[in-house]
């Protein structure tokens, strides 16, 4: 297992959501997107434009630069507010391959569908096959929002825009939000905060000028693809308006302080 710095244990139920016909675990990222960045159809490549210009080679050095990014993003944000550093490990799974975990299926265990934070051992998880599959769209027929079409899942910020909302229950967690408002309001409201906080690192990336024409699309159609219709469920995640006006709130503002609304004002 690898970490960006030391993890900390934790003793909170973690959140997932069942997709892609219940065998994903996607705790889903969504996020909306400005005029003027489609992207024209056919697989591009890993890009996450760096300081010194170099470029992941593989979905594991993809996932790995994306959460060291998306880490940096947040240790700047905690610092302005006179935080500590947040602190995560992460581990992705190769294909079949699994990962014991606090949060996993009843062998304790994440496999090929994972895609989740678990707050009980502070550690990000993602199947190197499931981001595999997003980013080549092969999941659209089993995701709720994309089997009724709308959006769907390609490309390389479709994987992104998972990892930075992933991250931002990681926050969440680090806040203790959890643990202040886990009692007051539904699953929906803590899954839209995420989205929305993933719009704020996406907004930094972007005013940084370091996102592809057509990322922002990637992240807005995958954002409606997760977006889910059972609102009657507990573990319902918002629709795929919701999901993407959330992902849009935090893009748009470029401030996790908009993103308060979905626990504050619930």
């Amino acid at each position: 297992m690898r970490s960006l710095i030391r993890p900390r244990l934790l003793a909170v139920v973690a959140l997932v959501l069942a997709a892609a016909g219940g065998a994903s675990q996607l705790l889903g990222s969504a996020k909306a997107s400005p005029a003027g960045t489609q992207r024209s159809s056919g697989a591009s490549n890993f890009v996450l434009n760096s300081a010194d210009g170099s470029q992941p080679q593989n979905m594991d050095q993809f996932l790995t630069a994306v959460t060291t990014d998306v880490d940096a993003y947040w240790t700047k944000i905690f610092k302005a507010q006179g935080l500590p550093e947040p602190r995560v490990s992460y581990q992705w799974i190769p294909a079949g391959q699994t990962a014991a975990s606090a949060c996993g299926d009843d062998s304790g265990t994440m496999g090929d569908s994972a895609a989740a934070y678990c707050p009980n051992d502070d550690t990000i998880y993602i199947s190197e096959k499931f981001a595999t599959e997003v980013y080549n769209g092969e999941l659209d027929q089993s995701l709720p929002g994309s089997s009724q079409g709308y959006g769907g899942t390609h490309g390389d910020f479709a994987v992104a825009y998972i990892i930075a909302h992933e991250y931002g229950h990681q926050v969440q967690d680090e806040l203790g939000l959890f643990d202040k408002y886990g009692d007051q309001v539904p699953t929906m409201n803590f899954e839209l905060q995420a989205d929305c906080y993933a719009g704020t690192w996406a907004n930094s990336a972007y005013q940084q000028n370091r996102l592809e024409d057509g990322d922002v699309q990637e992240a807005l159609n995958a954002a409606l693809a997760v977006g889910d219709f059972d609102t009657s469920n507990p573990g319902h995640h918002g629709t795929p308006e919701q999901r993407e006006e959330a992902w849009n709130r935090g893009f748009e503002a470029g401030d996790p302080s908009a993103c308060s609304t979905y626990l504050e004002q619930a």
